[in-house]
């Protein structure tokens, strides 16, 4: 089970309106970000306030972090009650931020790599689900190696991998080399990430033998229609994908909130003409139709 490409779970930014609007471009597969398993362990009955995949949803995973491994496997059980409908389970191992590695979740499961094979032979075990592993490379090549074959002796279907180590964060550059080397290591699907710019770009890596798919994170979080291969001719065209972002939001949550709005307007409006002017006024907007109606050029 593999899809020709993925929009990356992206904390605080790929909520179900940014998903549906993706998947109406072209994203083949999403994934719900950073559910917690300890909060769905603590929250049994209140999961919809955690996680919003939806029905209508192409080919939607629900992503899992914690360091319990026990938590961990009950949480991915509660989690498939609640939600039938997903495509797949996924196992945060490469989140890099420092509030979650304090924590040991994240890429600092990377330094416990028995915990993540318990994991996933447990998820395996018992969900009749396929499961997916997303991690990070690490600057020991070897324990690479050895971490991504454990997970793949442990029952898990596929594994996402980003080119940086967890100490680069998103700074320096993705280490396709190393990416294809895990490829041509492991029997199961590999899903490459890292400084995909373009669409093109990401099937060339797949056709290159660099991996089986991809995953695309900041490139789609400035351009929802990044998977169709298109982008906005102009700052109108940019303002209408915020518009409809802020549409599918109604159709499935109801009115939007100011941050909402803001968080993907800056991201919109970032790296084009005027882009600093543009993206202090959506700062100091106060409310969506004072975001919406900024013009280039005001």
């Amino acid at each position: 089970m593999i899809y020709p490409n993925f929009l990356a779970p992206i904390h605080n930014f790929t909520d179900l309106p940014f998903r549906l609007q993706c998947q109406r471009y072209g994203a083949q597969s999403a994934c719900v970000p950073l559910v917690n398993a300890q909060a769905v362990l603590n929250n049994p009955k209140k999961l919809k306030k955690l996680i919003d995949a939806h029905p209508d949803e192409r080919n939607i995973g629900i992503q899992i972090i914690g360091n319990d491994t026990e938590k961990i496997i009950r949480s991915a059980e509660a989690v498939l009650r609640a939600y039938p409908f997903i495509s797949y389970l996924n196992l945060n191992c490469g989140c890099p931020s420092q509030t979650t590695m304090c924590n040991g979740g994240g890429s600092a499961m990377l330094f416990e790599p028995k915990k993540i094979f318990l994991a996933v032979s447990g998820i395996k075990r018992t969900c009749d689900i396929p499961l997916s592993v997303k991690l990070r490379v690490l600057e020991n090549r070897d324990e690479t190696s050895r971490i991504c074959t454990g997970i793949q002796d442990a029952g898990a279907d596929f594994i996402i991998i980003h080119g940086r180590t967890p100490r680069q964060g998103y700074c320096g550059v993705s280490d396709w080399d190393e990416i294809k080397r895990i490829k041509e290591l492991l029997g199961i699907p590999v899903v490459g990430n890292g400084d995909i710019k373009d669409i093109a770009a990401g099937r060339r890596y797949v056709e290159s033998g660099f991996c089986d798919s991809f995953m695309v994170a900041r490139a789609a979080m400035k351009n929802p229609m990044f998977f169709s291969g298109k982008e906005p001719a102009d700052f109108e065209g940019r303002k209408a994908l915020l518009e409809e972002y802020l549409q599918i939001f109604r159709n499935y949550l109801g009115e939007p909130r100011v941050n909402d709005a803001r968080i993907k307007a800056l991201q919109l409006f970032s790296g084009i003409h005027e882009a600093t002017a543009i993206r202090d006024r959506v700062c100091r907007a106060k409310s969506i139709d004072e975001i919406t109606s900024i013009s280039e050029g005001q």
